[in-house]
Parts: C-alpha cells; sequence; structure tokens
C-alpha cells in the first residue's frame, strides 16, 4: 500500500549521505483545526513516524525563528521573514474568507464606538493587546493602522489570556483569533473591526492566517510530507467522528459544538490545497507588508 511506500521514504542513502531517522518532528498548536488535519498523520500505524509537540501560535513562530524543528505550523506572517529557513507546503495551512483576527473592544472603556476608542488609544497612546508580534494577526492591524494613519503601541499577550484582560478592564482594546471569535460576546467585549474582513474588502483575496512549512534542509522531502499531509487531511474529511477523542484532548475545554465550528471555519478546500489564490493571497501578503514597514 502507499502507506508501505511512506515508510520507506524515512531511511536509505541521499545524495548528501546516509540518513536513517525514523521519526520526524512536527510541531502544531493544539487547537481543533490542526487536530483535526494531522490526526491520522500522527496516529496512522503504518505510516512513517512524526512526533507532534504542541505550541501556541506565538511559541510556534519563535521556535521556526530558531529552525527548531523539521516541520513546523506558523503564522503566514512569520514565514514570510524565515524564507531562509523554511519552504511552504501548499496543504495543511489556514486560508479562508469570513475567519479572520476581530479588533474588540472593552465593555469597561468608556469609549463606545470604533472611531471614538482608535482615537482615544492613539492621543493616549494606550496598547492594543494582540496574540504575538509574527501573528498574521498583528500584521493585518499593523496594515489597517497604517492604512488609517494610527500610531499607537502593541502589547504582546497570550490568546487566551486577551479576552479576561478586556474583561478586567486591564486594558481597552486587543486582536482576538481562534476559538475567541465565537466567545467575546460573554466577555462583553465588542466588535471594533473585523480585520479579516477588512483584508478581503481591501484585497478582494482569501485571508492568509497559518501555514506548515518545511526546512529547507528538509526540502528533499517536501513533495512526500505534501502527500502525506494531505491523505491525513482527507482522511478526517471522510471520518471526522475518528479524531473527535484526540481533538477534544487538546481543545481546552471546548464544547463539541465549538470544536465542530472552529473546524469548519478554519479547515476548507484551501486547507487540501492553497491554489493559485492562495498563492495570490501570500505575495498580497507580502507586499502590502512591505508597504506597511512590516518586512
Amino acid at each position: 500500500s502507499s502507506h508501505i511506500g511512506h515508510r520507506l521514504f524515512w531511511s536509505g542513502a541521499h545524495s548528501t549521505g546516509t540518513f536513517t531517522f525514523k521519526i520526524m518532528k512536527l510541531a502544531i498548536s493544539p487547537c481543533p483545526n490542526d487536530t483535526y488535519i494531522f490526526h491520522w498523520m500522527i496516529h496512522n500505524p503504518e505510516g512513517p513516524g512524526f512526533e507532534p509537540v504542541y505550541l501556541d501560535i506565538q511559541e510556534l513562530n519563535e521556535e521556526a525563528r530558531a529552525g527548531r524543528y523539521e516541520l513546523s505550523k506558523m503564522s503566514c506572517y512569520a514565514y514570510l521573514k524565515l524564507k531562509d529557513k523554511y519552504t511552504l507546503l501548499e496543504t495543511g495551512g489556514a486560508l479562508g474568507r469570513g475567519c479572520g483576527p476581530l479588533l474588540v473592544g472593552s465593555a469597561r472603556s468608556q469609549h463606545k464606538d470604533p472611531e471614538s476608542l482608535l482615537r482615544h488609544l492613539a492621543e493616549s497612546q494606550s496598547p492594543i493587546l494582540i496574540p504575538g508580534q509574527e501573528t498574521t494577526a498583528t500584521l493585518m492591524l499593523r496594515m489597517y493602522m497604517d492604512q488609517r494613519n494610527l500610531t499607537i503601541p502593541l502589547q504582546f499577550l497570550r490568546y487566551d489570556r486577551i479576552l479576561p484582560a478586556l474583561q478586567e478592564g486591564s486594558h481597552e482594546a486587543g486582536v482576538i483569533i481562534h476559538e475567541e471569535r465565537f466567545t467575546y460576546p460573554s466577555f462583553g467585549a465588542w466588535m471594533l473591526q473585523d480585520l479579516g474582513q477588512w483584508w478581503e474588502q481591501t484585497t478582494g483575496s482569501p485571508i492568509p492566517l497559518g501555514l506548515i512549512a518545511i526546512r529547507n534542509d528538509r526540502l528533499n522531502q517536501k513533495e512526500r510530507i505534501t502527500e502525506i499531509i494531505r491523505d491525513s487531511l482527507k482522511h478526517a474529511n471522510e471520518d471526522p467522528e475518528s479524531a473527535m477523542d484526540y481533538i477534544r484532548s487538546h481543545a481546552q475545554a471546548m464544547e463539541d459544538q465549538a470544536i465542530r465550528d472552529h473546524i469548519a471555519l478554519y479547515v476548507n478546500d484551501y486547507s487540501l490545497d492553497m491554489g493559485e489564490e492562495g498563492r495570490h493571497a501570500m505575495q498580497e501578503l507580502e507586499q502590502r507588508a512591505r508597504n506597511a514597514g512590516a518586512l
């Protein structure tokens, strides 16, 4: 079977010498979209060995900067800075429509509409909370502020702590990602700007959030691994329930419906193959990042 082919692929002669490693480390997030896509790849008893490492997106980006893992999820923005170390795979990523980061305001802020809150933050130089310096969410905020000629400081806080900070009133605005898209109203937060919608209206492209990249010293395995990831996602699509226990074990206290919503939002046709539209979205992101002084 092709799975045995996968296995044979992992040891043998290579032009730079002989390699006999059996395990390749795969760094992903514990979010349902990643665990859904990679469940079969990690657990397939017939396939090659992939050892999963679970990190939040800020940590994934930091480890990628250090070139730590052969195969890694990372923000599309982080990848644009790391082409000397990694090459993107056109499968397994998170691109889509209607799934972008949200800029939200705190219920405790005295400023209750977007214009007055943004003006207040710029005048007072009060920071907006962001889920990581090199996340695509932060890049979209920077591009949005650049277009509006706004200068507001940004402060990192791990993505799952941003809404509690807004609820407590320690900050007045933050950028939220992942499942927080579904839960922010329960924290009293309100929508200031849907940054993904702004991107789509400005560019017409899908939102390039995250991708899987292979370290450049493993490029000889790029095509095979792309095929394995695609097989893993097809397996999940054909039998979504088979991965649910594994997904639940990593989804921090998320209800099953929230897990399904999350997967439906972030896993789509672009996850199987980013295609021409996805490649164009990445070029657009790079060009606009340069224009905004973010690259």
